[in-house]
């Protein structure tokens, strides 16, 4: 354990003076998304460790650097889970990366994004200024929400030096059922079981078959699955499927391919979005494999391969990005953190 807050500040203010681009990483595995850029790399790997642990409060701040898969065996000690369910991307994922790209797993749309469990977290910005934001407890936060604001900002606002989360208990039992069906009978079925009282934390399809993940008690969860039918998967199968889907593994482009995220209503039509791959959150993500540049269809996020250089998070109107300018110049005022990561001009 870690802590190079103090070393960090320097390496920033020693920027800010320079005007010198930075380029922050730890796991670097998230390298593929966002635009291409450059700079002198901020290295976050080292910054691990607890910072403080409440399993009675379920509460854990931890430094940027620490890495997914350690978190979760300590969490697995006390039968506790991160309820956003992040990826591990081969256990080389950090939790400040995760925050910073808003990283979460399939059960989003029962358990809430990486927002919804954050509850403060450290900042440096690009003055190279060390801050508090947020808190250990829920409701406390009062005015602008900064700390929210990083999720998703890769790394634009800020260097996040450690994170405070809220945690839940782990399930007592969980198991997997799949049906064979069409995306369009896929997506009528989601909307339908999503409105029930059932222990369902994933619901996805791929390749013609719809995946429903059930946790929770046991009796809960017997009972779910003898509502549901379906094909129980064995519980390496099931493990393997729901991580190659939240690591992204289970759609790779090809040299000539881009993959498109789109993310909206869940009870968009199916030609929401033409050639769709893969549905997940319920039919609120969908993932769609085109050769070409031009996107399918507007509000698309252009996910993997294609030309890195363009917008890839795609159009913003003049309003948004001049708000999001000014709060970009307030956090760093010379455009040293992560330049470009997000835009082009920010």
């Amino acid at each position: 354990m870690v802590d190079l807050t103090q070393q960090l500040e320097e390496q920033i203010q020693h920027a800010y003076v320079t005007k010198t681009p930075l380029k922050i990483q730890a796991g670097n595995t998230k390298a593929h998304l966002g635009r291409e850029t450059s700079g002198e790399v901020v290295d976050m790997a080292n910054h691990t460790g607890v910072v403080s642990y409440s399993a009675t409060e379920l509460v854990i701040r931890v430094r940027a650097g620490t890495k997914i898969s350690q978190l979760n065996d300590l969490l697995a000690e006390q039968q506790q889970r991160l309820p956003f369910d992040p990826p591990s991307f081969n256990g080389e994922a950090t939790i400040g990366g995760t925050v910073a790209a808003n990283q979460t797993g399939a059960s989003r749309p029962w358990f809430g994004g990486v927002k919804d469990s954050l509850l403060g977290l450290g900042l440096i910005n690009g003055y190279g200024e060390a801050m508090q934001f947020g808190g250990q407890v829920m409701k406390n936060v009062a005015g602008f929400d900064v700390t929210r604001l990083q999720c998703g900002a890769m790394g634009s606002l800020g260097l996040i030096t450690d994170v405070s989360i809220k945690l839940l208990p782990e399930f007592k039992a969980g198991h997997t059922v799949t049906f064979e069906m069409t995306a369009e009978v896929a997506l009528e079925a989601m909307l339908r079981w999503a409105n029930l009282s059932l222990p369902i934390t994933g619901m996805s399809h791929f390749q013609g078959l719809l995946y429903v993940r059930l946790q929770g008690g046991d009796s809960g969860v017997t009972s779910a699955s003898n509502f549901l039918g379906g094909e129980q998967l064995n519980s390496v199968a099931a493990k393997e499927f729901w991580q190659a889907l939240k690591e992204g593994r289970l759609l790779q482009p090809t040299p000539n391919q881009i993959l498109w995220r789109w993310s909206g209503a869940s009870d968009s039509p199916i030609d929401a979005g033409s050639n769709t791959s893969l549905i997940n959150w319920a039919g609120a993500e969908r993932w769609i494999l085109e050769t070409g540049s031009n996107p399918p269809l507007e509000g698309l996020t252009q996910h993997k391969g294609g030309d890195r250089l363009a917008q890839v998070f795609g159009a913003v109107s003049p309003p948004q990005q001049a708000l999001q300018q000014r709060i970009k110049y307030a956090f760093d005022p010379h455009g040293i953190l992560n330049a470009g990561r997000l835009y082009s001009w920010m």
